[in-house]
């Protein structure tokens, strides 16, 4: 069966539209370092029962985070809740006087450090993009191969911040970084794409599309397998490294997100820009 290459353009764009409709309506969970608020982690014993904590703490995340040390119970707490009813409620349920007897952590990021986090990450992303369109636009020096790239860019970022919302990975500091990542993976093999197909003159143009399909897509699935491999290895072997378990899901679903948009939507202008756009002026 034979399938118009333009109905394949449109499908990854949806599946982009689709990811931002799905944050506006289910939102993004926030670290407390974009949000603000307080973590606190207590050394406990390997079977430690949380259920009264999470009773107690309704509106805080209370959770368990295994590494080589041993077994801590996590507290993350935002502004909105009192930090002393929390410490008051970990010394009943560890039933100590004060906190200094247990092996006791605890950070604490304000609404103007947090909201600083957030605007410096947001600036990074946007001058990131910038430089990213300035440098491709000087690359080729023609709209639609250039806008191309900058379309499949901007759209694995949305997939990818939608599958966040839909996974409930936080943003961050670390999942911005992530996604900066995210952008240079994604227009590396635009580039190298855009490059093959307008710059090379040998060979047909499915020929030059095929060409750089074999080597982008080594490329892309050889990056998925190693992030693929750290987050295992992160959720069952250290997952009190959660971060880099974060940045490897992020980085998993835009490089997934980033497979289509190259061969589906970028390629799939190109060849509508080499075979129809160009004999049409």
């Amino acid at each position: 069966m034979n399938i118009n290459y333009k109905v394949l353009t449109i499908i990854p764009l949806i599946l982009a539209l689709l990811s931002l409709a799905l944050v506006s309506v289910h939102g993004l969970k926030e670290s407390i370092d974009v949000s603000g608020g307080t973590e606190i982690s207590i050394l406990a014993s390997e079977n430690t029962d949380l259920s009264v904590l999470k009773e107690k703490l309704p509106d805080s995340e209370v959770k368990i985070s295994e590494s080589s040390i041993g077994t801590f119970v996590v507290i993350k707490s935002g502004l909105d809740t009192d930090v002393d009813s929390v410490r008051a409620v970990v010394k009943e349920f560890f039933n100590v006087e004060d906190l200094s007897e247990l092996s006791y952590t605890e950070k604490q990021i304000g609404s103007v450090l947090s909201g600083k986090f957030w605007e410096e990450g947001m600036k990074a992303v946007g001058f990131a993009f910038i430089f990213m369109a300035i440098v491709v636009y000087a690359i080729f020096r023609t709209p639609v191969p250039s806008g191309a790239v900058i379309l499949a860019a901007a759209s694995d970022m949305a997939i990818a911040i939608g599958g966040m919302s839909l996974f409930g990975i936080p943003i961050s500091t670390a999942t911005i970084a992530a996604l900066l990542m995210l952008v240079g993976y994604s227009v590396d093999t635009d580039i190298m794409l855009t490059t093959r197909v307008l710059k090379r003159r040998t060979g047909t143009l499915d020929e030059r599309i095929s060409g750089a399909m074999k080597t982008g897509i080594t490329m892309s699935l050889t990056t998925i397998f190693a992030m693929a491999v750290l987050y295992l290895v992160v959720t069952f072997v250290v997952p009190a490294a959660d971060v880099l378990a974060n940045i490897a899901a992020v980085l998993l679903i835009g490089l997934i997100g980033d497979l289509m948009l190259t061969w589906m939507t970028n390629a799939g202008i190109l060849r509508y820009y080499m075979t129809e756009y160009k004999k049409g002026k």
